[in-house]
């Protein structure tokens, strides 16, 4: 049997090339996919991560689970200071370890001030993230370096004299020498912000009197295999310092913990990764199970006549999987090297080209290798194992005659149809409830198990529309009405070539209309978080005159801008703040959180539906809470409820009323742009920079994370094209071939060959036009779903179709479907009809 697997493989190598291509492509796009869950883990730790990337075990204070099991917490339950460093130093099986502290900084600079976080790099070399551009690291209290970005962008260079202060009023500035200059951090809380590194004296000396306190401790274990001993040790150590709400985690685990505390707690990154991976297996699995069926179906004959030579049925099966598992070994390694190849691409080009992601890094684990051809290779067994065992239950004199096409008027037909009307049913409840209750595992088994029914259902609607649409554009040539009838005359060929393009298109649909739709929804949500782009405190009506609020709105990037005048307190003694509500609507990122008459807009951490206040001329009132979705945020209401709950008017207040201001800025503008701004606005408004705040940086950096994944999926995309192609260009090759006697009697009663060509590429047009049409349809209803589902834990989704990319997966499927049946119509209208007939 495996002489006789080889000799086929040699024999008909033609028909193999298009298995090998269907398998390749898949499992490429498989590995690829599993490369980018471990690419974007590995480029996450190098932006939001890169603080601890280099470490073994991260150790940090958990706030939230301290105020979620304790209402009377203190910061001494979740805080980690110089106890917990010395403790974590001291538990065995600790090789070295880090306390990254960020202190808040004023630096003078010429002319301007400026804030700075301050920070020590680590002694230890692996822990150190701190990378040296030029000069040398500061040796005493007396230097320090400045981060490469800022340094270019405030003319700061080595050797220059700078002032620090610890930024309180009326603080001793200490001037220090800039040594070196440093690579600029990746993360998006710390990158927005210029930075400085100090040595820990210098540090301390900022800090005053204040403990240390770590944002984290990262450590270095002396044996990174026994990571789990040493988290136990490490949980022992910090809770005999009094520390009780805390996580000891590995860098990929903070990673996910980071993220899911910035989705609300879920791990939406992982679970939509997963199912990434997921859709690839099961789009590898249907496209070469559709490919191998057509080949190992044009067998039969050829099965039922070794059969009717003396070969058992388990020697042909036997022969069949052989081919199989050469097939599926050889591709599959094959497609393992065309991901690894196609991935390193995009990377370079994304690090090189864009420069806020130059941390984007491939990573090859070894689960995409051996995962990918183990699994390429099973799926290729099963594709061959189906069609072949099919072949083998029927009789060999049966198999010799032809097939009847699966239809209500038979058995296996009723079956199909039945089983695919069940699995529909249930995947659509599946993914219906899915999206309405946010689990993206249920949603993502409602897609697979309603896919396969729609495919099952193939060919009750795919040749019925095929020829409808022929015979609405056949305009009554001899081609046109051959290719219609062909559609129907033939349902089982013509559903074959039509499912192999569906799958693509409805993938590639679902994931345009998913990411364009989840982009949307995550942009609002970041609008919700960062509900202000930039803010200017620390002042007052005389410094905020409209003549200086004219000219902060002619300053380039500056879209709009709302000024906050002080209208009252809470009754605990919180400021209130009033702004004229045309202006909140026109700075706010998103038009959900204007407060209406008598509410007052708070951050998310405000607690009831009212609040007793009093305004400035002493009358007291009632305010209705909207509670924000953003953690800092002065409380403001509009002039109306300022007037009508709290007696204020507007115009009214003095000059020295505190006063502070809101502004919106151009999305287009750049980190350096944005930073350029900020100088500009303390300049014309006579304030210390860091006066000069927002989330526009941080709402940057973020998109700039959620960009370069949906930019890693746009590749993914274009291999599922690919793959949509390759499987039509398989299935019309095949089919061709199927039909030489065909075609060839076509010809013997008077056919021409641009006549036959022209009938092919009319038919391969309808099909691929269909094909592609309905997996748009279906792919946008999947891609809508699957995209609810996923953001249901940030909030409302914003629906945001790319239809002009529909439209073009249309034109390119009908382009591609044009361009498959040329090479076969030629081959089959250079044939003379004698010789067609002739074959077998």
């Amino acid at each position: 049997m495996i002489q006789l697997a080889l000799a086929n493989l040699k024999a008909y190598s033609r028909r193999f090339i298009a298995v090998i291509l269907a398998v390749m492509i898949g499992t490429a796009f498989l590995a690829a996919t599993l490369m980018v869950n471990a690419s974007a883990t590995e480029s996450l730790k190098n932006s939001i991560g890169s603080a601890y990337a280099s470490s073994d075990l991260v150790v940090s204070g958990d706030m939230n689970a301290a105020y979620d099991n304790d209402n009377d917490a203190k910061s001494e339950s979740f805080t980690l200071g110089s106890k917990a460093l010395e403790a974590i130093s001291k538990t065995p099986g600790v090789a070295a370890v880090h306390g990254t502290s960020n202190a808040g900084a004023s630096v003078q600079a010429g002319s301007k001030r400026y804030y700075a976080l301050v920070s020590t790099p680590a002694t230890d070399a692996q822990l150190n993230t701190t990378t040296l551009e030029s000069g040398t690291m500061p040796a005493d209290g007396e230097q320090v370096a400045v981060d490469a970005v800022y340094a270019k962008e405030y003319n700061i260079s080595v050797g220059d004299t700078i002032e620090l202060s610890d930024g309180s009023e009326n603080a001793k500035g200490r001037h220090v020498v800039v040594s070196g200059i440093t690579a600029t951090s990746n993360d998006p809380l710390t990158g927005s912000t210029m930075s400085l590194s100090v040595t820990p004296d210098l540090l301390k000396t900022l800090g005053g009197d204040t403990p240390a306190d770590y944002n984290q401790i990262i450590v270095r274990a002396e044996d990174p295999a026994a990571l789990a001993s040493l988290k136990t040790a490490l949980v022992a150590s910090v809770e005999g310092t009094g520390v009780k709400y805390f996580t000891v985690l590995t860098p990929d685990e903070r990673i996910v913990a980071d993220i899911a505390m910035f989705s609300d707690g879920n791990d939406q990154l992982t679970i939509v990764l997963l199912v990434f991976a997921l859709i690839a297996l099961v789009v590898t699995g249907l496209v070469v199970m559709n490919t191998f069926s057509v080949l190992v179906a044009q067998r039969t004959r050829e099965l039922a006549l070794m059969r009717t030579l003396g070969a058992v049925r388990s020697q042909i099966r036997a022969s069949v999987l052989v081919e199989a598992l050469i097939v599926g070994l050889l591709a599959s390694a094959a497609g393992v090297l065309l991901a690894t190849g196609i991935m390193s691409l995009l990377i370079k080009i994304l690090a090189a080209n864009v420069s806020e992601m130059s941390f984007a890094t491939l990573a090859v684990p070894p689960l995409a290798v051996l995962g990918t051809i183990a699994a390429g290779t099973l799926i290729t067994l099963v594709a061959a194992w189906v069609p072949a065992r099919k072949a083998m239950a029927v009789a060999p004199l049966a198999a010799l005659r032809p097939a009847d096409d699966v239809s209500l008027a038979n058995t296996s037909g009723k079956v199909r149809i039945v089983l695919g009307l069940l699995l529909l049913a249930a995947g659509a409840a599946a993914l219906v409830y899915g999206a309405a209750k946010g689990d993206l595992l249920i949603a993502f088994g409602g897609g697979l198990l309603s896919f396969p029914g729609i495919l099952m259902l193939g060919s009750l609607f795919l040749p019925k529309s095929v020829a409808f649409i022929g015979k609405l554009t056949s305009g009554g040539t001899v081609p046109g009405k051959l290719a219609s009838l062909n559609a129907v005359r033939n349902p089982g060929r013509t559903t074959a070539t039509a499912t192999a393009l569906l799958i693509g298109v409805t993938l590639v649909s679902m994931m345009m209309v998913g990411a364009q739709t989840a982009k949307s929804s995550l942009g609002d949500a970041l609008g919700s978080e960062f509900l202000v782009d930039m803010e200017v405190q620390g002042g007052d009506l005389a410094s905020l005159t409209p003549e200086n609020l004219g000219k902060v709105r002619e300053l380039g990037g500056v879209e709009s801008t709302a000024l906050l005048t002080g209208v009252g307190e809470t009754e605990d003694g919180q400021s209130l703040y009033a702004a004229d509500s045309t202006d909140m609507a026109a700075v706010l990122n998103t038009d959900r959180q204007l407060p209406k008459a008598g509410e007052v807009l708070v951050a998310s951490y405000w607690d009831g539906k009212t609040v007793k206040a009093v305004g400035d001329g002493g009358t007291k009132g009632e305010l209705k809470l909207l509670v924000s979705e953003a953690n800092m945020i002065d409380s403001v209401m509009t002039w109306e409820t300022a007037s009508s709950v709290l007696g204020v008017s507007q115009g009214k207040a003095p000059a020295e009323t505190s006063a502070k201001l809101w502004l919106k800025v151009d999305d287009s503008l750049s980190g350096a742009q944005l930073r350029t701004l900020a100088t500009d606005l303390a300049s014309t408004l006579d304030v210390d920079e860091y006066a000069v705040s927002g989330g526009v940086m941080e709402k940057q950096m973020f998109n700039q994370v959620i960009d370069m994944l949906l930019l890693i999926v746009s590749g993914l995309l274009a291999v599922a094209v690919f793959i949509a192609l390759i499987g039509v260009a398989n299935t019309l090759s095949l089919s061709v071939l199927e039909r030489t006697r065909e075609n060839s009697l076509l010809r013997a009663l008077g056919l021409t060959r641009g006549q036959l060509r022209g009938m092919l590429a009319t038919e391969a047009v309808l099909i691929g036009g269909v094909a592609a049409l309905l997996g748009v349809l279906i792919g946008t209803a999947y891609g809508l779903l699957g995209a609810q589902s996923v953001m249901a834990s940030f909030g409302s989704m914003v629906v945001s179709i790319p239809w002009l990319q529909l439209a073009g997966v249309i034109a390119i499927s009908v382009v591609a479907a044009l361009a498959a049946s040329i090479v076969p119509a030629r081959r089959a209208a250079r044939l003379a009809p004698v010789q067609g007939l002739a074959s077998e």
